[in-house]
């Protein structure tokens, strides 16, 4: 009795174990989808007169955010939709008094949030829309400089990182 048992258990261990490894593939592969190189990542999108724009969509937290800013090589302008001064780290800060040379907040005015960035001796500018964002980015720019967009806030309902990204490309394809 027990031979037979363990004769139907090994196809269904089998199968068990088939599934398993298919779902850690799956999982896998959509964590190596969050790195630099994937989709709206530190993805630069054009370059104009010699300033980069980058799509850093993804970056939906401050700890990503404070990522992208120190992965910088050139000086930046960063637009940002972060919309509360709690959502701002220390960690932030420093990096954005080291590499950030003005900041374009952009979405409903919130003056903490202003002042709180304004305090590193920085350009702080705010903009309703993503398109009036990254030409005021862009004005803000000089020659070898880079556009960060990188929101530090998740998505909307209505909006995606996905389809924030692309609105970003959209608009520096305006330029």
């Amino acid at each position: 009795m027990f031979e037979q048992e363990r004769e139907h258990a090994n196809p269904m261990v089998a199968t068990l174990s088939a599934h398993l490894i298919n779902i850690r593939k799956k999982n896998i592969a959509a964590s190596l989808s969050d790195f630099e190189g994937s989709s709206h990542k530190l993805e630069t999108v054009k370059t104009i007169n010699n300033v980069d724009f980058i799509d850093d969509s993804r970056s939906t937290n401050t700890n990503a955010v404070w990522y992208s800013i120190q992965s910088m090589k050139k000086p930046t302008i960063w637009i940002t939709n972060i919309d509360s001064v709690d959502k701002i780290s220390d960690a932030l800060m420093e990096v954005v008094r080291e590499k950030v040379k003005a900041v374009v907040v952009q979405g409903v005015y919130n003056s903490e949030v202003y002042e709180h960035l304004a305090s590193l001796g920085i350009p702080v500018m705010v903009e309703m829309n993503l398109e009036d964002a990254v030409c005021q980015a862009y004005y803000a720019c000089d020659k070898g400089y880079a556009v960060l967009f990188s929101p530090g806030v998740n998505g909307t309902a209505s909006q995606t990182y996905r389809e924030r990204g692309d609105k970003f490309q959209e608009a520096v394809a305006q330029l």
